[in-house]
């Protein structure tokens, strides 16, 4: 369980600077999701990835990604680990996998259950390849097998994944996504399956775009914002990173 945040910007943005006045928020976060954190982002056309096992608020390499970092565009992470899975940074979020059309960074806010189906969604080199063992990167894995089957459409894709997995008790398969071309977030939970100890609107995402910046992001990310529009469940927000135009699509 995890908190997310996600920015598209027409111009290179700092996370503190993309989060402004809720910076400290997102920090704070960390206090509780405390089992790591990771950002992925555009550096110059190419994707890279920063990480580290400590929470957030105890982590110097997070001051320094999050106050001097820029790029267009990133995704961010604060891990809680959930079945008591390793923190280390095989099991940090986001992973960076190679899809049809290239590089995908991705991260997970939430919980489904391992096994016979989920490995059927996966295609074999994508099993050998793993590098952790959360439940996270095998979601991960079985959408890249979708997108494999889609020609990378990722909506397709998403469509078709959602609908092999609906019969598991997942909780959430909230996501972030970042390629050389979109930006995409996901609203996809069972508020049946909502954990006890956390708050009802656990995960529930929010979106706006303001001045050409695009920002997305899990409650109590940004508290600061009164204005958001909320991304409903079953829904996929694209953008466009060299327009910043955005669509909603219905994907569940």
């Amino acid at each position: 369980m995890c908190r997310l945040f996600a920015w598209h910007s027409p111009a290179p943005l700092t996370v503190n600077e993309a989060l402004a006045t809720d910076a400290d928020a997102l920090r704070e976060l960390s206090r509780i999701h405390q089992d790591g954190w990771g950002m992925a982002f555009d550096a110059n056309g190419h994707i890279e990835l920063v990480r580290d096992v400590k929470a957030a608020h105890d982590s110097d390499l997070y001051d320094k990604a999050t106050n001097e970092t820029l790029s267009t565009d990133g995704i961010v992470h604060l891990r809680w680990a959930t079945e008591e899975l390793e923190v280390c940074l095989p099991n940090t979020h986001p992973f960076i996998k190679n899809g049809p059309a290239g590089p995908i960074a991705f991260c997970h806010n939430g919980g489904i259950p391992r096994g016979d189906l989920l490995n059927s969604l996966i295609d074999p080199d994508l099993i050998e390849g793993m590098e952790g063992d959360t439940d996270s990167e095998f979601y991960f894995a079985a959408l890249i097998t979708a997108l494999r089957e889609s020609e990378n459409d990722f909506v397709a894709a998403y469509r078709q994944l959602l609908n092999d997995v609906d019969v598991l008790e997942y909780t959430s398969l909230n996501t972030l996504i970042l390629t050389h071309e979109k930006l995409y977030v996901l609203c996809n939970h069972k508020p049946e399956n909502l954990p006890a100890h956390v708050d009802a609107d656990y995960y529930d995402l929010t979106w706006t775009t303001k001045d050409g910046v695009t920002t997305a992001w899990s409650s109590g990310v940004r508290p600061a914002v009164s204005d958001g529009t909320p991304l409903a469940n079953g829904y996929l927000l694209e953008v466009d990173r060299t327009t910043g135009h955005t669509e909603i699509h219905h994907v569940h």
